[in-house]
């Protein structure tokens, strides 16, 4: 008798009418493109604020904006997602729960959903603007876009220790190209994620994506050659031309 696969996960879609463009993911399932204020690379950590307070900060959001984003990593900390426990579906959260995350996306209609990570579950943390290995026969990988390790040892103590309290699960928030993409970028949770690994438990997961894919545009494409040239090895220029040419390929 052949394994009966559970039912997917649940969504919501969701329009971002006037969102700031800070974080955009243009691509497919095929090859994605990470663009965060326009920039094509990796979120660099350096103010101590966190993933959400970097990203908040490239939006030139102050005041009001860093409470709602305190109040949004409060919240991830301990959001009240039940997973099933035969099937590890989540109902997905309010969107309005995420507004202070939603604003920094492209304007444009988005589906979420929510589930605990696949057994199956790679992360990868590169460097910036270095050319990896892509990620086959994996259920889902995640990319890190901040400092790894995380840097708030403590932080990532106290997740640690409400992961092995049992009880309510924090939540890692990953932007993905597609909704059926098997790999996304990790935007906030680095500490969280950590603190999974040390206890050896899948991570609750909630996931963002363009309900349709974004075309990868060429003036993009140019700049990411030009930024990831300066920074890649000598010995990955062919992977990267490899990776560039296809991804122009499926250029709007």
């Amino acid at each position: 008798m052949s394994k009966q696969l559970p039912p997917p996960p649940l969504s919501v879609a969701f329009d971002v009418p006037d969102g700031h463009g800070v974080i955009e993911v243009t691509g497919d399932e095929q090859g994605s493109l990470l663009l965060l204020a326009g920039d094509p690379m990796f979120l660099e950590a350096g103010d101590g604020r966190g993933s959400m307070g970097q990203l908040a900060s490239r939006a030139g959001l102050d005041g009001p904006g860093l409470r709602e984003v305190k109040d949004l990593t409060d919240w991830l900390s301990a959001p009240g997602l039940v997973p099933d426990p035969r099937t590890g579906r989540v109902e997905p959260p309010d969107p309005a729960c995420l507004r202070p995350l939603l604003s920094l996306l492209a304007p444009g209609r988005y589906v979420m959903k929510a589930e605990v990570a696949p057994d199956h579950l790679r992360v990868v943390h590169p460097r910036p603007l270095q050319v990896h290995g892509w990620y086959a026969d994996e259920d889902l990988a995640l990319v890190t876009t901040d400092a790894w390790p995380p840097r708030d040892h403590r932080a990532v103590r106290g997740y640690r220790d409400r992961i092995r309290a049992g009880g309510a699960l924090p939540a890692l928030v990953a932007l993905f190209p597609t909704p059926h993409s098997c790999v996304g970028y990790l935007l906030d949770g680095h500490h969280k994620l950590a603190a999974y690994e040390q206890t050896q438990t899948r991570p609750l997961i909630i996931r963002l994506a363009p309900q349709g894919p974004r075309p990868l545009r060429p003036d993009d494409l140019d700049r990411a050659r030009a930024a990831f040239s300066d920074s890649t090895p000598r010995h990955q220029d062919d992977t990267l031309d490899r990776v560039l040419s296809s991804m122009r390929a499926g250029a709007a």
